[in-house]
């Protein structure tokens, strides 16, 4: 009996290598779920008031791999930590811009730790157009 299970185990391992797939002998860690705000919370499209979408979390600046950070696709352009250590990132309002459309949209700041680790947090802004473009 003993033997049968010798050879069942050298057979698994052996197909493992053969089906990707089939035994994970890799990492078992999950994406983890930070908290998001975006300030601000309204998206004035057109709007000249601010340059800056800032996302606040919840996540220690130290963990975080600053160079895997977007949102929506966005790098920021600065990346810092608040008062609690936590990471603030801010991006530019012009490429932000240009991936919302009113009424509202779904921003998703997505990262790494510095492990590895993926994780991702959202949050919902309103879009509006300008009330008073130039012109």
């Amino acid at each position: 009996m003993k033997g049968t299970v010798v050879v069942g185990c050298l057979l698994g391992v052996a197909l493992g290598s053969f089906l990707p797939g089939a035994i994970s002998l890799g990492s078992t860690e999950t994406a983890i779920d930070i908290a998001i705000t975006v300030s601000p919370k309204t998206i004035v499209l057109g709007c000249e008031k601010g340059d800056r979408i800032t996302v606040h979390t919840d996540i220690s600046l130290t963990e975080v791999d600053r160079e895997s950070l977007t949102l929506n696709g966005v790098a920021p352009v600065l990346v810092k930590a608040d008062n609690q250590g936590n990471l603030v990132a801010k991006f530019d309002q012009e490429s932000i811009e240009a991936l919302v459309a009113p009424p509202g949209a779904t921003l998703t700041l997505t990262g790494a730790t510095i492990d590895h680790v993926p994780f991702s947090g959202s949050d919902d802004v309103r879009v509006i157009d300008d009330p008073a473009p130039e012109g």
